[in-house]
């Protein structure tokens, strides 16, 4: 499945201003909290910086963690499901993970990498337990963020049999994302099945296929496994008929 695009947690101007000395008033669920409150929980975290395609510890090497992202984005995966599909999802500055697994006393089983310059502030899942039971309006934070995101999640409709190719280019690049270690170039860090790019794009699987190994032949692409690698986005752009935005 396509990477899940999650509601944002709005982080309120008075947070950001607080954020330089206290940082965790970044990450929106805390945001409201009192300046003591906020200093005790900072001073009961671990601060950790990381590196575009660093890979994240903390609940994401199954450690007992909250990860806070006071800034930047990480992607979060999921282990393989039967067929080997890989759910991912990205966590912006102001959001959270891992707390799912520390309300449920649950062993992380997920992974994460940094896709931009990030700082985490790694919260034991104790320690978050007893900070939700004490401020009960972080756990009705985290469940309207919860709701907008489920809400926002719309399926998408198949498309109309007989769709060209330019459909499944500019799916591509609608999936990709910049690479920032090596300009000019986009990712997909994972690249649906055929089958759901057919539904999506109204092409046959066999097209498809074709298509990508057509991409690929002509060095507009590279396969690696499980993602894609655009080698160059504007020649597909032109194959698609978009314009640079």
């Amino acid at each position: 499945m396509p990477s899940a695009h999650r509601h944002t947690p709005a982080v309120s101007s008075v947070a950001r201003e607080t954020a330089d000395a206290v940082p965790i008033a970044a990450v929106g669920c805390f945001a409201g909290l009192a300046h003591e409150d906020l200093l005790e929980l900072s001073d009961a975290c671990r601060h950790v910086t990381f590196g575009p395609g660093d890979v994240v510890g903390g609940p994401a090497a199954g450690e007992a963690m909250v990860a806070l992202v006071v800034a930047g984005c990480v992607r979060v995966s999921l282990p393989p499901d039967r067929e080997g599909e890989v759910a991912f999802h990205d966590v912006p500055g102001g959001a959270l993970f891992g707390h799912l697994e520390a309300l449920a006393d649950e062993t992380p089983r997920i992974s994460a990498v940094a896709t931009a310059p990030a700082t985490i502030l790694m919260m034991p899942a104790d320690v978050f337990r007893t900070t939700i039971e004490r401020h009960p309006q972080i756990a009705l934070h985290l469940m309207r963020d919860h709701a907008r995101a489920t809400l926002s999640d719309t399926p998408r409709a198949p498309a109309e049999p007989g769709a060209s190719n330019q459909g499944l280019y500019a799916e591509l690049l609608r999936l990709a994302e910049d690479d920032p270690s090596t300009p000019g170039h986009m990712v997909i860090s994972r690249l649906p099945r055929h089958r759901e790019l057919a539904e999506w794009t109204g092409l046959p699987e066999a097209e498809i296929a074709a298509s990508l190994a057509g991409l690929v032949k002509t060095g507009c692409a590279e396969r690696q496994y499980p993602g894609l690698t655009i080698l160059d986005a504007d020649k597909l752009r032109k194959m698609a008929e978009i314009s640079p935005s």
